[in-house]
């Protein structure tokens, strides 16, 4: 008996280290990170992967808002249409209403804000279905603190703008917004940045993809693919501009779809930031109340401002 029992531990011992000696631990899931840099951070390429598209924007029940065909401010019957002339701003104008023509002579409504120091980078921000430009008021001060000019719009079928939301014709719509932005006195057009949330996350991300002097995109709650606007495609042609990605979680198809875009990501300076919070688009900035001077930190670390321009770093201690 005494030598079956010394037997018996020492199966039980040998299947004990065993088990040990395996230590298979799955990979853990992404989890959420504050750590913001101030300056760009050396990071490998991530590797690629081969994403795989989903129908619609993952937002159930979400109202694209009314359209308002007598604000389109289309051409009269048997008059060509025209291009709205570039504002010139009085000396103590700091934001300004403006009308932007879209290809199809949709009036779009917008406003710029002014930047105190010019030539100043500018930042074009693009808002969510079922919003407008007044989403982004927890940004639009801090980015103008910082010394970036603003220009918000409203897409079409969206807050004071004409036409129907025809997703078809966004891409064209945020195309307008930028020639005008890049037009206006002021404005250093060899630095602009691209600011979107959900679905204009998509359209800021391939607006930002395909203009030289795009600097940076920061996307809030991106998809891969939202109305038929994919982002996959868009980031091959964004290069080694800096890019960041902030999203909730958790948040229908994401962060699974903000993880797979910055896996994508071939620049050198990428950075994805996940929440802990079930907030999409630019209802993050109620759910995280710092997060709009996270995003004016890490912007002005890759696009400064004049006046950050020519300040020398402190020493360090």
């Amino acid at each position: 008996m005494m030598v079956r029992r010394t037997r018996g531990a020492a199966s039980l011992l040998l299947v004990a280290a065993l088990l040990a000696a395996c230590d298979i631990n799955p990979s853990p899931e992404p989890t959420a990170t504050y750590a913001w840099p101030t300056q760009p951070p050396t990071i490998p390429a991530s590797p690629t992967v081969a994403p795989v598209m989903p129908q619609g924007d993952g937002q159930s029940g979400l109202s694209i808002g009314a359209s308002n065909p007598t604000q389109a401010a289309l051409a009269a019957e048997g008059q060509p249409s025209q291009e709205p002339s570039t504002p010139t701003l009085a000396p103590t104008e700091a934001v300004l209403p403006m009308t932007i023509s879209a290809p199809d002579g949709t009036a779009l409504q917008a406003h710029f804000y002014v930047a105190s120091i010019q030539p100043a980078p500018a930042a074009l921000l693009v808002h969510q279905a079922g919003g407008s430009q007044q989403d982004w008021a927890p940004l639009i001060e801090p980015l103008r603190a910082a010394g970036y000019a603003v220009l918000t719009f409203d897409l079409r079928g969206h807050g004071g703008s004409g036409g129907e939301a025809d997703w078809a014709q966004m891409p064209g719509d945020t195309q307008a917004a930028l020639r005008l932005l890049s037009a206006l006195a002021g404005v250093d057009s060899s630095r602009i940045v691209l600011i979107g949330a959900s679905v204009g996350a998509n359209l800021a991300l391939n607006a930002c993809a395909d203009l030289v002097g795009c600097g940076a995109a920061v996307l809030l709650s991106p998809g891969l693919d939202y109305h038929g606007i994919a982002t996959a495609p868009a980031i091959p042609r964004l290069g080694a501009r800096a890019l960041l990605i902030v999203t909730g979680q958790p948040d229908a198809n994401n962060p699974a779809d903000s993880v797979m875009l910055d896996g994508l990501a071939a620049a050198s300076d990428h950075q994805l930031v996940i929440v802990p919070a079930a907030a999409h688009g630019a209802r993050l900035f109620a759910a995280e109340p710092g997060l709009a001077a996270q995003i004016v930190a890490w912007l002005t670390a890759r696009v400064p401002p004049p006046a950050l321009a020519i300040t020398p770093a402190p020493a360090s201690s």
